[in-house]
């Protein structure tokens, strides 16, 4: 779905429209060349937010898929119309290939870089894809003797970052958030009560947080402290686990207020 409608933040047409666009474009792309894809299965969409490939590549790249199959290689990658030296260049580390004969298909490293690695791989008496699941291999491997003009001491620190974890995602493990089982719906809530939460909103009135049921609380930015706060977002973030209080509770309209004054966080 288009990024401006997924419903965070404050509602989307209070903003610059096109500053809007350009920022959620901004992170996304980032997010995407972050963790990478998987090439076999992204949708049009997702694909042309990776460096190199826009709306058009994106396009020939499910064609392509389509007509003969899963890519098996990253290198047939290059038989996508309008795929030229330049876009392969500056795609194809965002693109992965999990059942490629390669295994650095499913890795982070270039193929610019693949004959680098398998010259490590031959001085340690190795092939790739042992490389990549004997961690003590890599250990032995000095990066000081790889280093060119064109690679540096961090490409390569990078390289086998990659290779001691291939496919590895950067993003950090999410804490799960520890709801009360005994509070299912609405109705299960009363004044008083004390719950954990999650922050799934963030608007300039004020914090939305998940109860671990349908309806979400409320906290009024008057609520989140004894002091004036300018934006809720000075406090807390989204993702971030909270605990809360329950104050109102509006059954008939699905609406609960919250408030995180006096509740110990600890």
């Amino acid at each position: 779905i288009d990024p401006k409608s997924i419903g965070v933040g404050q509602y989307q047409h209070d903003v610059n429209q096109n500053r809007l666009k350009e920022s959620l474009d901004h992170i996304v792309e980032s997010c995407v060349n972050s963790v990478g894809i998987n090439v076999n299965t992204a949708s049009r969409q997702l694909l042309s937010y990776v460096s190199g490939i826009g709306p058009t590549l994106a396009a020939n790249i499910v064609k392509y898929r389509a007509e003969n199959g899963p890519f098996a290689t990253r290198s047939e990658l290059m038989n996508v119309p309008r795929m030229g030296d330049k876009a392969f260049q500056q795609c194809a580390g965002f693109l992965r290939i999990p059942d490629s004969k390669n295994p650095l298909d499913n890795t982070a490293v270039h193929p610019e870089r693949y004959a680098l690695v398998e010259q490590m791989a031959m001085d340690v008496n190795a092939d790739v894809e042992r490389l990549t699941r004997d961690r003590n291999l890599l250990h032995k491997i000095e990066l000081d003797k790889y280093i060119t003009k064109e690679t540096g001491l961090p490409t390569l620190t990078d390289i086998i970052l990659e290779l001691e974890k291939p496919g590895r995602d950067p993003r950090e493990a999410v804490e799960e958030t520890v709801y009360d089982d005994n509070v299912r719906k609405i109705g299960d809530l009363h004044i008083g009560q004390e719950l954990s939460g999650k922050v799934n909103n963030i608007t300039a009135f004020g914090v939305f947080v998940d109860l671990g049921m349908k309806e979400n609380g409320l906290i009024h930015i008057s609520q989140l402290s004894d002091k004036y706060v300018s934006s809720p977002s000075e406090l807390v973030s989204i993702g971030q686990r909270i605990k809360v209080k329950v104050i109102d509770i509006d059954v008939a309209r699905g609406r609960i207020a919250l408030t995180i004054k006096g509740v110990s966080q600890s």
